[in-house]
C-alpha cells in the first residue's frame, strides 16, 4: 500500500492510497469467505456456496464491503504510519490500475493548536453589596404574591395595575407589518401594566403614559423604538401607539405580620429582611458567575486560531439553525420571516458554531491534562435541568435518554460543558482569593 498526501489546508488532505493486486486479492477472499459463511441459498449446503456463485447473487453488497475493508485499511495506514488523526472522510472515489485498486480520498483531520495560559486569566473584582431599597424591593414582590388587586373608579396612581389595548404605526404604516418585531410592540387587544414599573418588561413610554388615565380613557403615545431594537429598519425611528384602558386595580399588599413571617420561617421583619439580603446577594453571585464564565469561554475561543473540520462545522451549524427556527417558532414569528433574513441567519449561526466548536476543544485539551473525570453527579445535575426545562419529570428524561443515543449523547455533552466551565471558574476564583 502506497500513500501520497497532497494538502488542502491544516485540516483538510487529499490522500491518493494504491492498493497491490495481492492486498486486493486477498481482502476480496475474506469479504468472500465472510459472505460464505453466512449465506443460505436453496441447493447448497450453509458455508459452501461457491464463490462465483455469491459473486452473481450478491455483487453490488459484496463490491460495497470490499470497497470498505479497503477504506478501513488505509485509514489504518494513515494512521499508524502517517500519523494522521483523521476525523472524518468528506470524499471517496474508487478506481482499477493494474490489477491493484486506486482509491481517492478527501479527509479531515483533528485540529492542533496551542493551549493559552488559562490559569493567568485573571477574573473581575466581585463587588456584591445589597442596598436597603433592593431589600425593601423584594420584600414587596413577596407581598404582591399574596396582595389583593381591586377594581378602583379613578385615574390610574403609580404601582396601580391597568388592563389595556393598544397598537402602534410607524410614519403611518402599523408596527404589525413589520417582520421580526418582538411580541410586546405588536398589537394587543388585551393586556396589563402595572403604571411606573422600572422591571422593562413593557414599552416603557406606555407604562409611564397610562398613569392619571381612567378606564374608558383613549390616549396616544409617541414612543421611540430603541437603537438596539431588533429590526433594524425602526431603530430609532418614532411611533404612535393608540392606548384605551379598560379597568384600572389598586394594589392592596398584605400587613407584614407574625401569619406573613411565618410563611417565611422568619419571626419578624428584621429576619425577614436578612432573608432578602441573603436571597438578592446569592443571586448576584450567580450572575457574577455568569458573567466571569462568559469571560472565561470568549478567552479561550480567542485563543484558537486554526482551521476547524468542514463537517465539524456544517454540522454545528444545522444544529444551531434548529435551536434558532425553535425559539423564533415560540415567539411567533412566522416562516416566511425567518426566510427573508436566512443568509444572515446562516452567517449568524456559522459564527456561534465556530465559537463552540472551538471552546469545546479547549474544553476537552484542559480535560485531558488535568486527569478530569466526568462523573455520575456531574450527569444528574444536567439530567435535573434539562428536565425541568422540558416540563417532564427527571424519570422520564432518563428513559428517554436510555432509549436514544442522540439525547444520551446530548445530555453527556452537556454535562461536560457544564463541567469544564464550573471547574474553569472554580480554579480562578480560588487563585484570586
Amino acid at each position: 500500500m502506497k500513500t501520497h498526501i497532497e494538502s488542502i489546508n491544516s485540516v483538510s488532505k487529499k490522500v491518493t492510497v494504491t492498493f497491490d493486486g495481492k492486498l486486493c486479492e486477498d481482502v476480496q477472499n475474506t469479504v468472500l469467505k465472510k459472505a460464505q459463511s453466512q449465506a443460505v441459498l436453496s441447493g447448497f449446503r450453509k458455508g459452501k456456496v461457491p464463490f462465483e456463485i455469491l459473486k452473481q447473487r450478491f455483487g453490488d453488497a459484496l463490491t460495497s464491503e470490499f470497497r470498505q475493508e479497503l477504506i478501513s485499511k488505509a485509514l489504518e495506514h494513515l494512521k499508524n504510519e502517517d500519523k494522521l488523526n483523521v476525523v472524518a472522510i468528506s470524499k471517496t472515489d474508487f478506481s482499477e490500475q493494474d490489477k491493484g485498486q486506486v482509491l481517492e480520498l478527501e479527509i479531515e483531520l483533528q485540529p492542533e493548536f496551542e493551549l493559552p495560559d488559562y490559569k493567568k486569566f485573571k477574573l473581575d473584582e466581585s463587588k456584591i453589596e445589597v442596598s436597603e431599597s433592593e431589600v425593601q424591593d423584594f420584600i414587596e414582590r413577596l407581598q404582591k404574591q399574596q396582595a389583593s388587586y381591586d377594581v378602583v373608579d379613578r385615574p390610574a396612581q403609580s404601582k396601580d395595575y391597568v388592563k389595556l389595548s393598544y397598537s402602534g404605526n410607524v410614519e403611518g404604516r402599523p408596527v404589525d407589518e413589520f417582520q421580526g418585531v418582538p411580541h410586546i410592540w405588536t398589537t394587543q387587544k388585551t393586556t396589563w401594566e402595572e403604571v411606573d414599573a422600572t422591571d422593562e418588561v413593557g414599552i416603557p413610554e406606555i407604562v409611564k403614559g397610562i398613569k392619571g388615565l381612567k378606564a374608558g380613557d383613549k390616549k396616544e403615545i409617541k414612543v421611540k423604538f430603541p437603537k438596539t431594537f431588533a429590526v433594524k429598519e425602526l431603530q430609532q425611528k418614532e411611533a404612535v401607539y393608540t392606548v384605551e384602558i379598560a379597568e384600572v386595580r389598586e394594589v392592596k399588599l398584605p400587613e407584614l405580620n407574625e401569619a406573613f413571617f411565618k410563611q417565611f420561617q422568619v419571626k419578624s421583619l428584621e429576619d425577614l429582611k436578612q432573608f432578602a439580603e441573603k436571597t438578592i446577594r446569592s443571586r448576584k453571585e450567580q450572575e457574577f458567575a455568569a458573567q466571569q464564565k462568559q469571560k472565561i469561554s470568549e478567552f479561550l475561543i480567542q485563543s484558537v486560531a486554526c482551521d476547524l473540520p468542514p463537517s465539524w462545522v456544517y454540522a454545528e451549524t444545522q444544529k444551531v439553525l434548529q435551536e434558532m427556527v425553535n425559539l423564533f417558532s415560540s415567539h411567533g414569528i412566522k416562516n416566511a420571516a425567518l426566510e427573508e433574513q436566512k443568509g444572515a441567519l446562516f452567517e449568524k449561526a456559522q459564527t456561534i458554531a465556530r465559537d463552540r466548536i472551538k471552546l469545546n476543544l479547549c474544553f476537552e485539551k484542559i480535560f485531558k491534562d488535568e486527569k478530569l473525570q466526568l462523573e455520575t453527579q456531574d450527569i444528574e445535575r444536567v439530567l435535573v435541568q434539562e428536565a425541568a426545562q422540558r416540563h417532564i419529570t427527571p424519570q422520564k428524561l432518563i428513559q428517554m435518554v436510555q432509549k436514544d443515543e442522540a439525547e444520551r449523547n446530548a445530555i453527556q455533552g452537556k454535562a461536560f460543558q457544564a463541567k469544564m466551565i464550573n471547574w474553569l471558574f472554580d480554579t480562578l476564583n480560588k487563585k484570586e482569593k
